[in-house]
C-alpha cells in the first residue's frame, strides 16, 4: 500500500510536468480507485495553482509565511486539522519543487538553455508549470510574465546592468517594464525575441512552430536556423501582427492577427479560428490536464471555430461536437474521440 510520502512525490512530479509516463499511469490508477486520494489530489492541485503568483525575490519568504499559517491552523477542529495537514503537504510539494530547481547542477541547466547562455545560471530561478496549471511571475525589474500550462521560464533573481535575459520553453505573455538602456531578451530553442518595453505573446512549445505576436510596442524576432547556412534575419513585429517560424523547413511568415485573441488564455479564454481538431486537443490537454486519444483518424482533420471563457472541458467538447460529427467520452484522466 502506498504511503502519503510516495503519493505526494507522485503529485509533485505531475504538477511540475516532470512525471514519467509510468508515474502518470500509476497516479491515474490511484485516483481512479480511491475517492479519498482524489479529494486530496484536488486540494494539492488547488494549492499549487493558488500559490503560483510570486516574485523573483520573495519565493522563499512566501513559502515560509505559508508554512507559518499552516502551523497556526493545526489547533483547529479535526476536520480543519485534516485540511491543514494536506495544505502543509502541498506547501512541502511547492518547497520541494523550488528547492530542486535552485539546486540543479550547472551543467544540467546549461543543457536545457538555448545557445550562448550566461555562465552564472546556477543561481537562476525557475518556474515550471505542469498541465492544467498557469502562473503569474513578477521579475526583479517589475516586468510581469503570464506563464501558460506545460511551460517553463528561467530567470535571474536580479538582472545585470546591460541586459535583461530569460529563457522560455512553452508559452508566455510578457508585459515588459520600460528600460531603454537594458534590452529585454527572451531566449527560445528556435530563436530570440528582443524588446525594450512592450507587451507580447510568445508560443514556443517543443516540436511546434514558434509564434510571436505583439499587443503594444515593437518586438524583434531573430530565428535560429536549423542549418549553419541560414543567415539570421531580424523581423520587426508591431501591434496586431504575428510571426510564425518553422525551424525544420526554415519557413518564416508574418501576418495580421488579433493581439487580444493571441493572449486570450491569460484571461481564461480559449479561441480557435479554423483550427484542426487535433491541434485543438493539444491545447485542451494542456489546459485541463487530461490525455486526448483519437480512436479513429477522420476527426483529427476536422477544422473548427469557437470561443470559450472559463468553460469546462465537457462544455467545450459538447459545442465543438455540434459543429462537426464526432463523438467523445471523458474519464478522470482520458478523453477518447471517435467518429
Amino acid at each position: 500500500m502506498m504511503n502519503e510520502e510516495q503519493f505526494i512525490s507522485l503529485v509533485a512530479r505531475k504538477l511540475a510536468g516532470q512525471a514519467t509516463a509510468e508515474e502518470l499511469r500509476e497516479l491515474d490508477e490511484l485516483l481512479r480507485n480511491d475517492a479519498d486520494l482524489r479529494a486530496r489530489f484536488q486540494l494539492l492541485q488547488q494549492y499549487f495553482t493558488a500559490s503560483s503568483v510570486h516574485s523573483a525575490a520573495n519565493t522563499e519568504q512566501a513559502l515560509e509565511r505559508t508554512l507559518l499559517k499552516i502551523r497556526a491552523g493545526r489547533e483547529e477542529t479535526p476536520v480543519r486539522k485534516l485540511r491543514w495537514k494536506w495544505m502543509a503537504a502541498a506547501a512541502l510539494v511547492a518547497g520541494v519543487l523550488v528547492t530542486a530547481v535552485m539546486m540543479w547542477p550547472r551543467a544540467h541547466v546549461r543543457n536545457e538553455l538555448a545557445l550562448n547562455a550566461p555562465s552564472d545560471t546556477v543561481n537562476w530561478l525557475s518556474r515550471q508549470n505542469g498541465k492544467a496549471t498557469r502562473a503569474v511571475i513578477e521579475l526583479a525589474d517589475g516586468s510581469k510574465v503570464w506563464l501558460n500550462a506545460d511551460s517553463k521560464l528561467q530567470y535571474p533573481p536580479v538582472f545585470g546592468k546591460n541586459s535583461r535575459e530569460v529563457y522560455l520553453t512553452g508559452e508566455a505573455f510578457f508585459n515588459v517594464a520600460p528600460g531603454a538602456d537594458r534590452p529585454f531578451v527572451v531566449h527560445l530553442s528556435q530563436g530570440i525575441v528582443k524588446v525594450l518595453g512592450t507587451s507580447f505573446n510568445v508560443r514556443a512549445y517543443e516540436n511546434e512552430p514558434v509564434q510571436t505576436s505583439v499587443t503594444t510596442g515593437k518586438v524583434a524576432f531573430i530565428p535560429r536556423y536549423g542549418s549553419a547556412d541560414g543567415l539570421p534575419d531580424t523581423i520587426l513585429i508591431t501591434p496586431d501582427e504575428k510571426v510564425t517560424y518553422r525551424q525544420q523547413s526554415g519557413d518564416l511568415t508574418k501576418e495580421v492577427t488579433s493581439a487580444e485573441d493571441e493572449k486570450a488564455w491569460t484571461e481564461g479564454r480559449l479561441v480557435f479560428k479554423d483550427v484542426a481538431l487535433e491541434d485543438i486537443c493539444l491545447e485542451l490537454e494542456r489546459t485541463f490536464g487530461k490525455t486526448v486519444k483519437f480512436e479513429s483518424e477522420e476527426p483529427r482533420s476536422f477544422r473548427l471555430t469557437g470561443s470559450f471563457k472559463d468553460n469546462s472541458l465537457q462544455d467545450i467538447l459538447y459545442y465543438l461536437a455540434r459543429s462537426k460529427p464526432f463523438r467523445y467520452s471523458i474519464t478522470d484522466s482520458l478523453v477518447l474521440i471517435s467518429e
